[in-house]
């Protein structure tokens, strides 16, 4: 018997004596959402893995994907970002009737059903500059809403952490904190012996992730040491990719540099096997996967001292102001000169990304889904 429950503190005669139901919006997969697509991904290997006891976790796919995946879920189509959010996820939690559901930033803060939420990093709300005119005042008003609403807030790193309860005035104690992973596909391999040094660069074409600068040095370091050296970038095109874009088109013209676009994860892979190193220069990131994928392929990282990146990183990577081009090209160049340092880097990097998991973030995630039904 259900035990009646007028403050909504959670359906505990429902949940007491069988595992609780959690309906996940895992819509993101397949839909190229990197980050998103990358964090569910994640999640549902590390889950199957993991197998935590006392949740039983339901994605809802959006598409063609449920079909494909081996997490059984459910299916709803494949409508306009209103139709899926506003009508038919609740619609499809509804039937599941789920105890708890996990929306990935974007849930109904009007909603009545316990809830909790996923908010990878707040670059729309401390960094409006780098989005589309009204944009950063739509993510910001109804995530925060959406997170103030929220049983748990669930992000990425202990800089997220702290900066979502800063910003949003939010009790440090409802936001937790699970650590993203490299998938296992990445492992080391055998690294080129010859050929000339190649500059890595994963990520979508965005502002935030500088890769303008990073032409700029790179042409610099082509004309004053390193007449060989190239340049390859990976990543879709992002919103405002402008200028950034323009400077990627002409430095392929020029020759040297290479933009491979979207890559399968094989192909991913090999970049990182036989890259010199990678070079990630954004200038703010939640978590930053792509630094941690690079290290457990073997490849030397240098990388921004900004935001979470040394947290994630630690040890295991050269770092460099993003803003200062001479800094960047300073520690490059060092890089590219040094061979002991660039297998030390990865040595420590195989090892440091060891120490992450997705089915830990599994295990602790299933933890929050019982806490937040507990409060």
């Amino acid at each position: 018997m259900e035990i009646e429950d007028p403050l909504g503190l959670g359906k505990f005669g429902a949940v007491s004596n069988r595992a609780i139901k959690v309906a996940l919006d895992a819509t993101a997969i397949g839909r190229g959402k990197t980050g998103n697509e990358t964090y569910l991904t994640g999640l549902l290997e590390g889950w199957r893995e993991a197998k935590p006891e006392g949740v039983e976790l339901v994605p809802i796919f959006s598409g063609a994907v449920s079909s494909k995946s081996p997490h059984p879920g459910t299916q709803i189509g494949d409508g306009g970002f209103f139709k899926r959010h506003l009508v038919e996820l609740p619609k499809a939690r509804s039937e599941l009737k789920a105890d708890l559901y996990h929306g990935v930033y974007w849930m109904r803060p009007w909603e009545k059903d316990p809830f909790v939420l996923t908010v990878h990093d707040i670059s729309f709300a401390v960094h409006p500059e780098w989005f589309r005119p009204g944009e950063a005042w739509f993510y910001t008003t109804l995530i925060q809403a959406a997170a103030k609403k929220a049983r748990k807030v669930i992000t990425v790193s202990e800089f997220c952490r702290t900066e979502i309860a800063e910003k949003w005035d939010l009790p440090a104690d409802k936001i937790e904190t699970t650590q993203e992973a490299a998938r296992g596909l990445f492992q080391p391999g055998k690294k080129k012996k010859s050929g000339p040094p190649t500059l890595l660069f994963v990520s979508a074409i965005h502002p935030r992730k500088n890769l303008g600068r990073l032409i700029r040095v790179w042409g610099r370091l082509r004309e004053a040491r390193f007449p060989d050296l190239r340049l390859k970038v990976v990543g879709p095109t992002g919103w405002s990719a402008g200028a950034d874009l323009h400077a990627l088109k002409a430095a392929v013209a020029s020759g040297g540099a290479e933009w491979l676009g979207s890559q399968t994860d094989a192909e991913l892979k090999e970049a990182y096997q036989t890259a010199t190193m990678l070079v990630y220069p954004s200038l703010y990131e939640g978590f930053g996967l792509p630094p941690l994928e690079a290290m457990a392929c073997g490849c030397p990282v240098v990388c921004s001292n900004t935001a979470s990146l040394p947290e994630v990183c630690g040890e295991a990577a050269d770092y460099f102001d993003p803003t200062s081009e001479e800094e960047m090209a300073a520690k490059i160049a060092y890089l590219l000169g040094n061979e002991d340092r660039r297998e030390e880097l990865g040595r420590t990097g195989v090892a440091k990304a060891a120490e992450y998991s997705w089915e830990r973030m599994a295990e602790e995630t299933s933890a929050i889904y019982q806490r937040a039904l507990e409060e």
